[in-house]
C-alpha cells in the first residue's frame, strides 16, 4: 500500500500530573496541562472517559499519543437552612469527603458544600430533603468538565482559542460502505473501502466472516483518524457481535473499546425525531454519514467546530441535535466561567396574571401576503435575528429582575454570533467554511427555542417572550421605515421581509442604522406567493427568479422531502423553463411549454420506474388510532421484521390507496397510478397558478 495509508505511529504518553477537577472550586483558574513545546502542533483528536479519569488522544508532529488524567466525581449542594440538615451533612462528611464552599450561579453566590461522590448520592440527598436541597454539576459529562476546566478541547489545538476557525491538521480518512441494507440484514454484503490518498478502491466480496476479518485488518493497516461510514450506527452492533462470535479484534476503535449511546425518540420543533443507538470508538472519529445531521449540515470541519465549542468528543458531537449542541455549549461556558450548572430547573416560569400572559404569548410578527406574482422584490433576512436580540438587549433569566447585570446568555452567545458573521463572509470565497457556518446557524436557530424549554439549564419562558416581543417591535419599525422610503412590505415572517419599491443597498443600510442587526438581501426579478386552500396567501409557500438567474423555492412539492422523485423532476423542469424569463409580462408565453411538460409526465407516469415513485415519510407515532397510510407503513415494515419507531423515516410505495396497501422501497410490487396522478396534479397546480387564464393574478 502507498505511504499515505501506513499506520500512524502510536506512543503511550506518560500520565501527566493534573489537579483533579473535583478539587477545584467554581471560578478557579484553569489547570496548565501542557508546556509551550507540547502546545505547538498538538491537535486533540478525542477525549474518552475511563473508570478513574480521562484519556486525551492527541496528534503531535504527526504522531498519535494518549495521555491519561485522573479525575474524581463531585457535585455541589446547598440547603435552604443547613441547621435543619446537620445530621445529613455529618453523615455525608463521615462517608465522603465534603468541603464548605461558595457556589456561584447566574443569579449570584450562595453558601454550600462540595461533595466528592457521584450522581447516585446526589439523588439520595434530593429524596431525603424532599427536594429542598439544590444540586449543581451533578450530571455533567466528565470529559466536558475536564475540557472546560483545563481549556483542552477535542477538535482543537492545545492553547489555541477555540473560537478561531482553523484548527485541524491533515488527518487520515477512510471510507467504508456496505451493499446490504442494515434495516433488513445483519450481513454487510459487499464491502467497499477507500483509503485517504489512495486512488484504489478495495472491494471485499467474500463470506461475512472473511469480510469482517479483512475490514478490521485493513482498518488496522490504514489506521485512519476519521472513518466515513454510511449506516455505521446500525452496523456497529452487528460488527461487534461478529467480532465476539468469531474472536476477532475489532480495530474500528483504537483501543478495542467502545462507548455506547442508546436510541431514543423525542419531539422537536413540531415533529417526532429519532436518534439511533451507537457504539462510539476511542481515539478515532467514525461518522454515520447517512444518519448524522451534523455531518449533512457541517461536514467534518463543522463537527470538529461543534466538538471544541461544546467540549464533547467529536464522536458524540456528530450524533447530537442542534438543540443539545447549543445546550452543551452553554454548559461548557458556565463551567469555564466557574458558574455552577443546576441539576433540576427551579426557575422555568414565575407566577403571573392570566391577562398578562395573553399579551406575552403573542409570538413573532407575520404579515400575510396577497397571492400573486410580483416584480422587483427585495428579500431581507436578518442574520441570526433572535440571538442578536438576546445580545443586543442583554436578555437572560437573571437580567429580568436585574437588567443592568451582564446576562449570561448574552455573554455566551456573543462570540458565536461574531463567529457566524465571519463564516458567512468567508464561505463566499471558500466553500470549506460552509460546513462550519451551517453548524453555527443551527446552534443559533435553536438557542431561541431553548430559552423557553422547560428543562433548559439556563432558560426561562419570560426570556423567550421578551425575545419575540422585541422582535415584533423591531420588525414594526422596519415596516414603518419602508413606508417612509416610499416602498411597501409585501410579506413579513418572523425574521424576514419582502419589500417592493426600494433600492436594495439604501434600504439595507437604513434598516441596519435603525435597529443595528446585520442582514442579507436577495433581489427577485419576480416572485410568486401561492394561495392556501382557503384562497388567502400562504406564509411559507413561494418561488421566484433571483437576479442571478437562479430559482428559489420554499414549500413547493420539489422542495418537500415526501415528494416522489418522479414528481420532483417534473416540477424542477417547469421551474427551469420559467427561470428563462425575467419579465412577468412575457411569462404567459411560456405556458404552452410548461403545459407540455405536465402532459408528458402525466402520460408517462404509468411506465415510470418504481424507484421514482418512492415516498419517504417521518413516522410520528407508535400506532395511529385510525387506519391510514402511515399505519399501513408501520404494519408493512413489521411484517418484514424491520422495527419502526416514532421519529424514523420510512420509504415506501403506495400499491393500493383504497385498501391501504403499501410496499417497502426495497421490495416494491406495483404502484397505485391514480394515487400518484393525484400527487402529480397537485404539484402541477402550484405552477399553473401563475398561468390561470380567467384571472389576472399579476400585481402592479
Amino acid at each position: 500500500m502507498s505511504e499515505s495509508i501506513l499506520p500512524r505511529t502510536l506512543s503511550k504518553a506518560t500520565s501527566e500530573q493534573v489537579i483533579p477537577h473535583a478539587l477545584r472550586k467554581p471560578g478557579d483558574a484553569p489547570d496548565k496541562l501542557a508546556s509551550q513545546d507540547d502546545i505547538k502542533n498538538s491537535f486533540i483528536l478525542d477525549t474518552c472517559r475511563s473508570r478513574d479519569g480521562i484519556s486525551l488522544w492527541e496528534i503531535k508532529n504527526g504522531a498519535l499519543t494518549v495521555s491519561h488524567y485522573p479525575v474524581k466525581s463531585s457535585f455541589y449542594v446547598s440547603f435552604p437552612d443547613p441547621h435543619l440538615y446537620y445530621s445529613l451533612i455529618d453523615g455525608l462528611d463521615s462517608e465522603f469527603k465534603i468541603t464548605e464552599c461558595t457556589i456561584r450561579t447566574i443569579y449570584g453566590e450562595q453558601r454550600g458544600y462540595q461533595v466528592f461522590a457521584g450522581r447516585e448520592v446526589a439523588e439520595q440527598i434530593e429524596q431525603q430533603t424532599q427536594y429542598q436541597a439544590r444540586l449543581f454539576n451533578v450530571d455533567i459529562r466528565p470529559e466536558q468538565r475536564f475540557s472546560a476546566e483545563t481549556g483542552n478541547v477535542p477538535g482543537g489545538q492545545r492553547g489555541l482559542d477555540r473560537f478561531i476557525l482553523d484548527h485541524e491538521p491533515k488527518l487520515r480518512t477512510m471510507e467504508i460502505s456496505c451493499s446490504e441494507n442494515p434495516h433488513r440484514s445483519s450481513h454487510m454484503g459487499t464491502v467497499t473501502i477507500r483509503g485517504d490518498g489512495d486512488k484504489r478502491v478495495i472491494t471485499l466480496s467474500g463470506s461475512e466472516r472473511r469480510n469482517t476479518d479483512e475490514l478490521f485488518e485493513l482498518t488496522r493497516l490504514i489506521d485512519p483518524d476519521i472513518v466515513l461510514f454510511p449506516d455505521y450506527d446500525r452496523w456497529s452492533s452487528h460488527l461487534s457481535a461478529h467480532a465476539e462470535e468469531w474472536d476477532l479484534s475489532n480495530t474500528l476503535s483504537r483501543t478495542g473499546k467502545f462507548r455506547t449511546i442508546s436510541s431514543r425518540s423525542y419531539f422537536s420543533y413540531g415533529r417526532m425525531e429519532h436518534r439511533l443507538g451507537a457504539r462510539m470508538p476511542e481515539g478515532r472519529l467514525i461518522i454515520d454519514t447517512r444518519q448524522s445531521f451534523m455531518y449533512r449540515e457541517g461536514d467534518v470541519r463543522g463537527i470538529f467546530l461543534a466538538s471544541r465549542l461544546s467540549g464533547l468528543s467529536p464522536n458524540l458531537a456528530c450524533r447530537l441535535t442542534p438543540g443539545t449542541l447549543i445546550s452543551s455549549y452553554e454548559v461548557y461556558e458556565a463551567l469555564a466561567k466557574g458558574i455552577a450548572v443546576p441539576y433540576r430547573k427551579g426557575d422555568a416560569e414565575a407566577e403571573r396574571l392570566l391577562n398578562g400572559m395573553r399579551l406575552d404569548y403573542r409570538g413573532g410578527l407575520t404579515l400575510q401576503p396577497q397571492p400573486g406574482i410580483y416584480e422587483d422584490v427585495i428579500q431581507i433576512d436578518f442574520t441570526s435575528f433572535y440571538p442578536s436580540i438576546i445580545v443586543k438587549y442583554n436578555l437572560s433569566p437573571e437580567t429580568l429582575e436585574e437588567p443592568d447585570k451582564d446576562g449570561f446568555l448574552a455573554q455566551v452567545l456573543d462570540p458565536i454570533l461574531r463567529l457566524r458573521l465571519e463564516t458567512k463572509e468567508k464561505k463566499k470565497s471558500d466553500p470549506g467554511y460552509a460546513g462550519m457556518d451551517g453548524i453555527l446557524k443551527w446552534m443559533l436557530v435553536t438557542c431561541f427555542g431553548y430559552t423557553g424549554y422547560k428543562n433548559a439549564r439556563f432558560g426561562r419562558i419570560e426570556v423567550h417572550e421578551q425575545i419575540t416581543l422585541q422582535a415584533t417591535h423591531l420588525l414594526q419599525e422596519c415596516v414603518a421605515l419602508v413606508s417612509r422610503m416610499n416602498g411597501r412590505v409585501l410579506h413579513a415572517i418572523i425574521d424576514c421581509l419582502f419589500i417592493q419599491g426600494c433600492n436594495t443597498d439604501e434600504i439595507q443600510k437604513a434598516i441596519y442604522k435603525l435597529i443595528g442587526i446585520h442582514s442579507e438581501t436577495e433581489t427577485y426579478d419576480w416572485i410568486v406567493f401561492l394561495p392556501q386552500k382557503n384562497g388567502t396567501g400562504s406564509y411559507a409557500n413561494y418561488f421566484g427568479r433571483l437576479k442571478s438567474g437562479a430559482i428559489k423555492i420554499r414549500g413547493l412539492a420539489a422542495r418537500r422531502r415526501n415528494t416522489p422523485p418522479y414528481i420532483r423532476k417534473m416540477q424542477d423542469e417547469m421551474l427551469t423553463v420559467m427561470a428563462k424569463e425575467t419579465d412577468i409580462a412575457r411569462m404567459k408565453s411560456l405556458f404552452s411549454e410548461i403545459r407540455w411538460i405536465y402532459q408528458q409526465y402525466r402520460e408517462g407516469i404509468g411506465s415510470a420506474a418504481l424507484s421514482d415513485l418512492v415516498i419517504t415519510r417521518r413516522i410520528g407515532r407508535e400506532r395511529y388510532q385510525k387506519q391510514c397510510i402511515a399505519q399501513a407503513v408501520i404494519d408493512m415494515y413489521q411484517s418484514y421484521g424491520v422495527e419502526i419507531v416514532p421519529g424514523m423515516d420510512a420509504s415506501f410505495i403506495v400499491r393500493d390507496e383504497k385498501k391501504l396497501l403499501v410496499d417497502p422501497a426495497f421490495d416494491p410490487r406495483s404502484a397505485d397510478m391514480k394515487y400518484y396522478q393525484r400527487l402529480l396534479d397537485k404539484a402541477w397546480e402550484e405552477i399553473y397558478f401563475v398561468f390561470r387564464q380567467n384571472n389576472d393574478y399579476t400585481q402592479e
